[in-house]
């Protein structure tokens, strides 16, 4: 199983957090970075849940994932274990402590992660070579394979619940927390660390697992917000915390949102929610048969013709008079008997009762067509074949559906369905006040990580002062804050269902039945319309800002007077030619650097390299030590046991034996190098080191990370040298090619934007330095200029795509026709980087047309090819 796009974004953006706080090491500032890099200042920003960087558990990493219900967060969660463990030291201990917020979901999980035939074990087997094992609460009690040796050679994965180490009053103090002679190799493997909680005893699992320092992921994270709980997560002592949920609460530290239409895009999920009000229950149960026989018909007709089998299931919704009311579940069901159901086709799911404990559901061979509950299907019960959810409570009676609208969101096999009407789920009620019923069918999609516009009603049934409420702020909360439900109470709450059979007859043979099931059917028809358009709009936007920040965002557009010209313009890029086919002769697809690497053979590079240089820079490559800062991450300051045992270890090996860890670890601290195999590193480092003599073998053994990065840059020069002249080659021979394919965006949002300088683009442009601001200034003011515009990073503006990646500072156009991309340096500025940019730009100027340039420009000194101000100025003042 592999990613969905919107998942392998999440893990991107994971580990573009992971990058800068490589760079930064600062916590704060690594969070800021982060979302300036997507336009978003959390200075500015008009919200009040995303701020910057709390830190609450200091010195630990702790960010938070929002995916919906549905998103697939287990999945997501596996495909993170990499990128977090190989931004860690390489003696860290690989160990998980993975929570969950309830026993029925704690099951589920270890059941599948113990499962190496599971898709979410074999990503993790695939990521970390098979050498896995995953422990529940017992075995880790007994010992049963957890001991420091089977630790330090795996990746270790703990599933618990937060209840192992929570004190009750029943209880008592866990067992986690207790004397464990099976755990006593431990405390004298980490002889040199100190105890982290006092008055435990060192062979407590609670003593062992702060140890370990580990990785924390927390499955529903809002679930993990009182004191007690981040008083628990500091007593782990963990090394970072990474956070999984559909809502968000404050103090968390979001770092990716999914977006509810990204996952009906990938067809996740059956949205929108169709919600159509009865006068009664009787309706209600009429309609909610009548659409289920529906659904299946389409089902069984999209079988015949070569879909997958689908059984719909309706979820009966019941107000019992007490909570272990079981003659109200019964009566419904004797109800629906007498309608003429099937018996074992309808089937009783309340804490009390259970009758689909031991079915599977998802079963050609299960009949089950309709269940009767109250909240008991919560977190953890999953069946992507309930479509309808049928509130049958009292008319005046307040309903709960806020508890259960999730579990009819999921949509079977992931794919969308050729009958539309089952890509949608459907809630049926009969409701007085119909305001509030919507209330509190917002407040079950916020508890999903959804929001109002997930929804569809139809108008016709809601009254004229709701019309001015449905779909704005008010009735929305996208962070799925919690609305306050209403506290109103009435007399009727308690009194049975009301279900008169003889009605529901009438009805189900009625032109109002008939009427108002094709208002239904219609609902879903336009609704499905609406939606394609949606994704369609969607697609062509700042894709880089989520859905749910857009209308918090500051956003400029275009200017009307230059719009039209504008959005006309398409910039050439380079593309390059691959393997023709029947359909497309001349196969072009973007060029990145990856592509330009084809043939590199790192092996046979040279490998002299200056090992001399110590002192000054290594200070400033070493990890952080003595220096202590509460947004440093701990897992940052170097582990000095850890370095003697691998010293020890190494004297115990031939000096070739030696070569090749030295080599082995040199490797995985400079991590992955775009299109060089691992083997081929290890195999460059090993002919690095091989000449050497013992003494700087050893040096370089005490001072790892200096020497990868030495060796990296090395590599990376290379490469980079490769590539250029492999561009070189394929521009003449004519397999690269420049082809339009640029369009500026309708609207922008640049972080800290600027206004005042004549003929921006845009309303407001993005940030400039003093030098920036005064060359812009200065062409702008020339009567050849049409417009300009302060060209955006990062994925968002123009990226002149060759052996580098180089977004010039400046787009103008000018009246005479042509396209002019600026680059600004200052005096400082003027190193190799400035060399590779000009000879990039002045190759993209040659092969993009008669109506492109290409212009560097100095303040003063210059490279050759490149411009001062005044040269610039006069060249294009003459554009008229």
């Amino acid at each position: 199983m592999e990613l969905k796009k919107y998942q392998q974004e999440v893990i991107n953006d994971l580990t573009q957090f992971l990058e800068e706080l490589d760079s930064t090491r600062h916590l704060g500032n690594a969070f800021s970075n982060f979302w300036e890099s997507k336009g978003v200042s959390l200075q500015t920003l008009e919200d009040n849940f995303l701020r910057p960087y709390d830190n609450s558990i200091k010195g630990v990493p702790r960010v938070t994932v929002k995916v919906p219900t549905a998103g697939g967060k287990t999945f997501i969660a596996c495909n993170a274990l990499k990128p977090i463990f190989n931004s860690f030291p390489l003696d860290k201990p690989q160990v998980v402590i993975w929570f969950v917020p309830s026993d029925t979901i704690l099951k589920q999980t270890f059941k599948n992660l113990n499962d190496t035939s599971h898709p979410y074990r074999q990503k993790i087997d695939a990521h970390f070579n098979g050498n896995v094992k995953v422990y529940d609460k017992e075995a880790l009690l007994f010992g049963q394979g957890f001991n420091p040796v089977e630790v330090k050679e795996q990746l270790s994965i703990l599933v618990l619940s937060v209840q192992s180490f929570v004190e009750t009053v029943r209880k008592g103090l866990p067992r986690a927390y207790r004397e464990n002679e099976n755990l006593a190799e431990f405390s004298a493997h980490f002889r040199d660390l100190k105890a982290n909680l006092e008055n435990v005893d060192d062979t407590a699992l609670i003593q062992v697992i702060a140890y370990l320092n580990p990785v924390i992921i927390i499955d529903e994270s809002h679930n993990f917000e009182a004191d007690l709980r981040i008083e628990m997560l500091n007593n782990i002592n963990p090394s970072f915390i990474f956070d999984l949920t559909a809502t968000p609460r404050n103090k968390s530290n979001i770092i990716s949102f999914v977006d509810a239409i990204k996952l009906k895009k990938n067809n996740m999920v059956k949205l929108p929610v169709i919600v159509y009000n009865h006068q009664n229950t009787n309706e209600v149960l009429s309609s909610a048969i009548q659409m289920q026989k529906t659904l299946e018909a389409k089902a069984k007709t999209q079988e015949a013709n070569g879909g997958k089998y689908i059984r719909p299931i309706v979820l009966f919704q019941a107000q019992p008079k007490t909570n272990d009311d079981n003659i109200t579940f019964d009566k419904i069901k004797n109800n629906l008997i007498e309608i003429g159901i099937p018996e074992n086709q309808i089937k009783i799911k309340t804490a009390n009762k259970d009758e689909i404990k031991s079915l599977d559901l998802l079963s050609r061979n299960c009949e089950v067509r309709y269940i009767i509950t109250v909240n008991a299907l919560k977190e953890g019960w999953d069946c992507p074949f309930a479509y309808i959810l049928a509130s049958l409570a009292n008319k005046s009676s307040s309903i709960d559906v806020e508890q259960i609208l999730g579990r009819i969101l999921r949509l079977p096999y992931v794919t969308k369905h050729q009958e539309d009407l089952l890509n949608y789920s459907y809630v049926f009620t009969s409701s007085i006040n119909f305001l509030d019923t919507l209330d509190k069918i917002i407040l079950g999609l916020n508890k999903s990580g959804f929001s109002s516009k997930d929804y569809r009603v139809n108008e016709q049934q809601l009254e004229s002062k709701i019309e001015t409420i449905v779909g704005k702020d008010s009735f929305e909360d996208l962070f799925g804050k919690q609305q306050q439900p209403s506290t109103t109470t009435n007399e009727n709450d308690n009194y049975e269902v009301e279900i008169n059979l003889e009605e529901v007859k009438q009805y189900s043979d009625s032109e109002k039945s008939s009427s108002q099931f094709q208002d239904i059917l219609k609902l879903a028809t336009v609704t499905n319309t609406e939606f394609e358009k949606k994704m369609d709009e969607l697609e062509k936007e700042d894709n880089l800002i989520p859905t749910e920040l857009k209308d918090k965002i500051k956003v400029f557009p275009i200017k009307e007077v230059f719009k039209e010209e504008a959005l006309n313009e398409v910039l050439p890029t380079f593309h390059i030619k691959t393997v023709p086919s029947l359909i497309e002769p001349d196969n072009l697809i973007p060029l990145t650097k990856n592509l330009l690497l084809e043939g590199f053979e790192l092996d046979k590079q040279d490998s002299n390299i200056d090992l001399t240089r110590i002192a000054s820079k290594m200070a400033s490559i070493d990890l952080v030590e003595g220096r202590k800062d509460e947004f440093v991450p701990e897992y940052k300051y170097a582990d000095n046991h850890l370095k003697e045992a691998f010293s020890e270890y190494l004297s115990t090996l031939t000096p070739e034996q030696k070569i090749n860890q030295i080599a082995g670890r040199i490797t995985k601290i400079i991590k992955k190098i775009d299109q060089i195999p691992e083997p081929h590193i290890v195999a460059y480092v090993r002919k690095i080191i091989k000449g050497l003599n013992s003494e700087k073998v050893a040096e370089i053994t005490n001072n790892e990370p200096f020497y990868a990065s030495l060796i990296k840059n090395k590599i990376d020069v290379l490469k980079d040298n490769y590539s250029e002249k492999q561009f070189d080659r394929l521009l003449d021979k004519g397999t690269v090619v420049c082809k339009p394919s640029f369009k500026f965006l309708n609207k922008i949002s640049p972080k800290n934007p600027l206004k005042g300088i004549t003929k921006n683009l845009y309303l407001e442009e993005g940030e400039m330095n003093d030098f920036e601001k005064q060359v812009i200034n200065e062409v702008a003011n020339l009567d050849s200029v049409v417009y300009w515009h302060r060209n955006l990073e990062r994925g968002k503006g123009f990226l002149i795509n060759g052996f580098i990646n180089h977004y010039p500072d400046f787009i103008v156009k000018m009246k005479n026709g042509k396209t002019i991309l600026i680059e600004t340096k200052g005096d400082h500025l003027d190193g190799s980087d400035s060399q590779q940019k000009l000879r990039l730009g002045e190759k993209w100027a040659g092969k993009a047309g008669d109506n492109y340039r290409y212009f560097m420009v100095f303040k003063s000194d210059k490279l050759d090819g490149a411009r001062t101000v005044a040269e610039l100025l006069d060249i294009l003042k003459e554009m008229k």
